[in-house]
């Protein structure tokens, strides 16, 4: 929208297409066509080649040329060049003209000539052609905005990054302050990744247009690009306080938060997993089972010793039979050995698994933070706006998603715990599904075609069902 805006300017200086089909100015092109050739013959000439006035002179009828019928030529590009031509001859004379080529060379006329022509050139998809012409035009008025901010439209258009940079960054040294130009300087640093330059950018943009919120907006989109939710989170929030109203602004900071919460998600899995792995009450469980069983065979062995002197009459088969137990036991013992090795390692590993259980709590707390505050936000949304598709959507995810959460809890439980406390938390479950229905309801009625949505609700509504039971 802004590059369009920036674009038509260059309207300004185009030439009449007509031009050439009126008989009148075809007869004066003419003449200023002759008066080039002539002015062209008169630096060959032995001795008036010498002498700058007859290069200026030529650039002048390049100059005339240029503007009266010369749209789509080189003619400016020439101008300039012989004006430097004419300068290099008069310093090599002396330089009492110097000052008076110098002059010419930063006069309006050859300015207009280099404008008008970069212009139909531009017009007429000659990219490289405008770029020079803009370029020179910069040369001659070095304090002008308007040659640069030419310059940097076409040179983006070529891809030249670097020369539009340095082309946007005159414009606005030279006071320009076209809202485009800061857009468009930020999109070129984001495509080279420069995201701290688009937002110093973007900054000066809006602070000399406090009121532009594609500027605003487009410093949220640099730092999610540059994945910098913080950032972005605390821009955003700024915006929404100055603005309580903009739903656009409330729906993009609910969901800035929701990202936010997710980031936690893979570190909190990852640490919740290497705690499972090493959960003490599970070792410890073994080893009193392995002691259990051995305890089994002392006292069998026991038995069979009494019963040895109790009924010599079986000595043999006691005898085999103690043989067969204690090699039991020997192997028990072993196992006992084993689970007490394994146990030793998980309580060695408890230290540095208390700092682990420490920072995922701490995790868990700032997720929940940021999904209180994603909530919220959408919540104002709503007040605002009923039917805003995206945040009913989204607040139909957050709640079935904290319901598939706590289903989990349930899915891991064996029966013991199950007949315990499953119930109460499976109860949870079935009011958190049953929150999220109204949102994926609301959604499926402004959009009925929406496949994600009711194949969402089908699935819904069967685990409903299941609640019922």
């Amino acid at each position: 929208m802004k590059k369009l805006f920036v674009l038509a300017i260059l309207g300004a200086y185009t030439l009449n297409a007509n031009a050439q089909t009126d008989p009148i100015k075809e007869l004066a092109c003419k003449g200023f066509t002759d008066a080039v050739s002539k002015a062209e013959s008169n630096t060959q000439h032995a001795k008036k080649g010498l002498k700058s006035a007859t290069w200026v002179s030529l650039a002048d009828a390049y100059i005339d040329h240029a503007g009266k019928c010369g749209s789509d030529s080189t003619a400016s590009i020439k101008a300039y060049e012989t004006l430097k031509k004419a300068l290099e001859i008069e310093n090599a004379a002396g330089g009492k003209k110097s000052k008076s080529i110098e002059e010419e060379l930063v006069s309006d006329k050859l300015y207009s000539a280099l404008m008008s022509q970069g212009a139909t050139h531009y017009n007429t998809k000659n990219l490289k052609l405008a770029s020079e012409m803009f370029e020179l035009s910069g040369k001659v008025k070095p304090a002008d905005s308007t040659s640069q901010l030419y310059a940097g439209i076409v040179n983006q258009s070529l891809g030249n990054n670097d020369g539009a940079i340095e082309n946007f960054k005159k414009y606005l040294d030279n006071k320009g302050q076209d809202p485009a130009v800061f857009y468009s300087l930020a999109q070129i640093y984001k495509i080279e990744k420069k995201y701290d330059k688009a937002i110093e950018v973007l900054r000066k943009g809006t602070a000399i247009h406090p009121n532009d919120k594609d500027l605003k907006s487009e410093i949220i989109n640099t730092y999610l690009t540059s994945n910098n939710l913080d950032a972005a989170i605390v821009d955003l929030e700024k915006m929404t306080i100055s603005d309580p109203k903009n739903v656009t602004n409330l729906s993009n900071l609910g969901l800035l938060y929701d990202n936010k919460a997710q980031e936690f998600t893979n570190e909190i899995s990852d640490i919740k997993e290497e705690v499972e792995k090493n959960n003490i009450q599970d070792f410890q469980k073994k080893l009193s089972n392995e002691k259990e069983k051995l305890a089994i065979f002392e006292n069998e062995l026991q038995n069979l010793t009494n019963n040895l002197k109790k009924y010599p009459k079986n000595a043999t088969e006691t005898k085999r039979r103690i043989a067969d137990v204690t090699s039991q036991k020997i192997a028990q013992e072993e196992a006992v050995a084993e689970a007490a090795k394994s146990l030793a390692k998980k309580e060695a590993a408890q230290n540095g698994l208390a700092a682990k259980k420490e920072k995922m709590n701490e995790l868990i707390a700032k997720q929940k933070g940021y999904k209180a505050k994603a909530f919220e936000s959408y919540k104002k949304v709503l007040a605002l706006d009923p039917d805003n598709y995206d945040v009913n959507f989204n607040m139909a995810v957050i709640h079935f998603n904290e319901a598939v959460e706590t289903k989990k809890v349930i899915d891991a439980m064996d029966m013991q715990e199950y007949q315990k406390s499953g119930k109460d938390i499976e109860k949870k479950a079935c009011a958190q599904f049953n929150v999220a229905k109204p949102f994926f309801d609301k959604c499926k009625s402004l959009n009925p075609n929406d496949e994600v949505v009711l194949e969402n609700l089908v699935n819904l509504e069967r685990i409903l069902e299941q609640c019922k039971n």
